[in-house]
């Protein structure tokens, strides 16, 4: 919703048909919303990118105070946190649950390198998405799930500070990076800071952390991939490495990299 003119109908309007059409695919049994259709209606498939949506059902609940978008959020949050995330605090990125009776059917990757991989732009989605479920709810396992998320991201980057496609991919052929991954992970370390700062008593050391994390991930992105000769703004950007889209630009990627200057500077941290 443009916030600068936050009584704009047609914006509105928006906000509320997009979380009525994703509400819609929510279904009780499994508590989550479906993600992509299946040939079979009782394979509903939930990716991890999809805690990125649920910001919608909030925008809309705000609007028009329907706590069941707001139930919805919670329930697909709380089962991701479930069934999406593994002890070490990785991710899977795709999770199949049988429609009618709630159980899971497998746990996999559509595009990490294998099913027992981490694919990073899928942790860096959970990062965020869960940092973002703490702020609208302030339920504490949420802002737990987004530190673990974030450890093992931050555990696992190399020693060039590059992001990979997927963390657990072969080193040998180089596997690519993907800076599209390490903006959405920059932002979700932001506003992970910032939530830490939100507790009683603040949690300054983590706070500090966080960014100076966030800091140095879009530092290194932007010395290795600054190139607006591509028709993008960064370059490196792993769409989907499997299907061999990969070193390209990506506006998601560029999206979050605009996002993540703009947070600093609105922050102090940076000038414009």
């Amino acid at each position: 919703m443009n916030l600068t003119n936050p009584d704009n109908q047609t914006a509105i309007a928006a906000v509320n048909k997009f979380a009525t059409a994703l509400a819609a695919r929510y279904n009780p049994i499994v508590g989550c919303t479906r993600s992509w259709d299946a040939a079979d209606p009782t394979d509903f498939q939930v990716i991890i990118d999809n805690m990125m949506n649920l910001q919608v059902l909030f925008a809309s609940y705000a609007l028009t105070k329907n706590e069941t978008l707001r139930d919805i959020a919670i329930s697909h949050a709380k089962k991701t946190m479930i069934n999406h995330l593994r002890p070490d605090g990785s991710s899977f990125h795709v999770v199949d649950y049988n429609s009618t009776t709630g159980a899971v059917i497998d746990q996999r990757t559509s595009q990490g390198f294998a099913d027992n991989s981490t694919w990073s732009r899928g942790q860096a989605w959970g990062i965020y998405g869960f940092a973002n479920m703490y702020k609208n709810t302030q339920i504490f396992d949420f802002l737990e799930t987004a530190r673990r998320m974030a450890q093992y991201f931050l555990d696992n980057m190399p020693s060039d500070g590059i992001v990979p496609w997927d963390f657990n991919a072969p080193l040998n052929p180089p596997r690519p990076a993907d800076t599209s991954a390490a903006m959405i992970a920059a932002n979700g370390l932001i506003l992970l800071a910032q939530q830490e700062l939100t507790l009683h008593p603040p949690n300054i050391v983590g706070s500090t952390t966080y960014l100076a994390s966030a800091i140095d991930i879009i530092k290194k992105t932007t010395t290795l991939a600054w190139k607006p000769s591509w028709q993008s703004l960064l370059s490196n950007g792993t769409v989907n490495n499997p299907a061999r889209n990969n070193l390209t630009g990506i506006v998601y990627g560029d999206y979050y990299f605009i996002r993540a200057a703009n947070e600093l500077v609105s922050m102090g941290l940076t000038p414009c």
